[in-house]
């Protein structure tokens, strides 16, 4: 790049050159770097100008390179340099059918650029949508095993102790009332509670427990069961640690709210075989 010095003398000059070989001048007197060009439509905005098209097309193609760092970043490798701007624009290698650099025009090496470019990111798109397509499924495997393990163990462990405490905490009946509950079925017995289970961040834990207590007015159960293996984010790629919850409720209206939870959480939601038949739980499993 020139060096620019108020102190050295410059003179102003205005020539008039052909439209065809406008641009193969004016591209080689800036390379001489001597030459300062002034504006002769200064009143003009960016998108009344003659050439908006290739800045337009300039910008896509920087978008582009964008995404490119970003990818590099994002997977820790070593970017290795190009070399300076004056030799990457120099190398004749970027047109295709090209042998002399000095013959080709811009706008070859804007279409040999957009088109090589346009291919790469195609490509990297690909990859990148198989690559979170393959996370997520193994995601939600790894995350519907611990979801039936811990639901296996609470169902095997706390479910039995939970029951008998509520049996032996119940009000005894006695005398003649005695009698008419063992006429007629027991409705505290025969009480079926639905559930709800899946996943959640272990960080908004707290925040989920209290936003199902408010807005069930705690009527429902809720355990939580950390999960030890770090789950990959398939979109950011960041390890998140993450819990699986089981809510137990007994109303349609707390089901409604509970999926309104879960999805404003960005909780995922698994469905349970029956815990009773332990075959199908451990096909699963």
């Amino acid at each position: 790049m020139a060096r620019w010095f108020r102190s050295e003398p410059m003179d102003y000059i205005s020539f008039i050159v052909n439209e065809d070989a406008a641009h193969d001048c004016l591209g080689d007197l800036g390379k001489m770097g001597v030459i300062q060009f002034t504006d002769l439509n200064p009143d003009l905005t960016p998108f009344q100008r003659r050439y908006v098209s290739y800045v337009k097309r300039c910008d896509e193609l920087e978008r582009k390179l964008r995404f490119f760092t970003n990818e590099i970043e994002k997977f820790d490798l070593d970017m290795v340099s190009a070399g300076t701007v004056d030799t990457f624009v120099n190398s004749p290698s970027l047109v295709s059918g090209t042998s002399d650099a000095t013959k080709r025009s811009g706008s070859q090496l804007l279409e040999s650029m957009e088109g090589e470019l346009d291919q790469y990111e195609s490509q990297l798109r690909e990859l990148n949508n198989y690559s979170e397509k393959l996370t997520k499924e193994y995601n939600e495997k790894v995350e519907l095993q611990e979801v039936l393990e811990k639901a296996r163990r609470f169902f095997m462990t706390d479910a039995p102790r939970l029951a008998v405490s509520e049996l032996t905490s119940g009000p005894r009946a006695t005398g003649n009332s005695a009698g008419l509950l063992e006429s007629e079925i027991r409705p505290d017995l025969d009480m079926r509670f639905s559930s709800i289970t899946g996943v959640v961040s272990t960080e908004e834990k707290v925040r989920f427990e209290r936003m199902v207590f408010r807005a069930t007015r705690g009527n429902c159960y809720i355990r939580f069961a950390p999960i030890k293996q770090p789950i990959t984010d398939p979109e950011s790629g960041v390890m998140i640690e993450k819990s699986v919850f089981i809510i137990f409720y007994k109303s349609e209206s707390i089901e409604t709210k509970l999926k309104k939870i879960c999805d404003a959480f960005s909780a995922h939601r698994y469905s349970l075989p029956d815990m009773d038949d332990s075959a199908s739980v451990e096909k699963r499993v």
